[in-house]
């Protein structure tokens, strides 16, 4: 938990301090920079917990996101971006099985089930933006893939384990060329065991 406060800590920093310096970056003609569209990268540092068991909810930990996208169409203040993204993240202290003490076990076999486990997922997302201001747009998220999770933490449960879900968030144009900043909040359904995972992370962007 130390490490996730240090990096939240360096992230919400991150979030306010670059903002203010790329507007300190304004040509001094005071000539906006153009907003890129196309071709873009993208990376999302934050914090993942899951939904259930018999905590409720789960530890929180971090969360990372490394993406890469196209966008299709800018109209007025209308957007749509297609993308695919490697994503990992962790849920901590919470059990999907029976309860023994400090063990989690499988109700129906009686084996040993993971309350700490990962979840590494491949991910296609379809993404629309809506300009609310100049530089600003919100944006709304649908995803679909696949999530690898190890240790294994719930019963009838194999690799690869499928999984949808979609989100809100913002994003910022910022003054620096190529760079816009963002915030996410992504809810992430695992099918089968269904349950869900929510992140929530700050976003920088790179277009070509």
């Amino acid at each position: 938990m130390k490490l996730l406060r240090s990096f939240l800590s360096v992230a919400v920093a991150a979030a306010v301090l670059v903002p203010a310096l790329a507007s300190a970056e304004t040509p001094l003609s005071g000539v906006p920079t153009k907003i890129r569209r196309g071709f873009f990268t993208e990376t999302n540092m934050g914090a993942f917990f899951t939904v259930g068991g018999d905590s409720g909810v789960s530890n929180a930990q971090v969360y990372l996101q490394l993406g890469v996208g196209y966008d299709l169409l800018a109209i007025d203040d209308h957007f749509l971006a297609v993308g695919v993204a490697f994503s990992q993240g962790a849920s901590s202290g919470t059990c999907y099985g029976n309860r023994d003490g400090t063990a989690c076990l499988d109700s129906a076999t009686g084996e040993e089930l993971g309350d700490n486990w990962s979840a590494q997922t491949l991910e296609a997302s379809v993404v629309y933006g809506y300009q609310v201001a100049p530089r600003l747009l919100l944006t709304a998220r649908g995803l679909g893939g696949a999530a690898f999770l190890e240790p294994m933490a719930f019963s009838d449960t194999k690799n690869p384990v499928p999984l949808m879900g979609g989100g809100i968030g913002a994003e910022y144009a910022t003054q620096f060329d190529h760079f816009s900043l963002g915030l996410d909040v992504t809810g992430k359904y695992f099918l089968g065991p269904n349950v869900l995972g929510l992140a929530i992370a700050p976003r920088v962007k790179y277009t070509f």
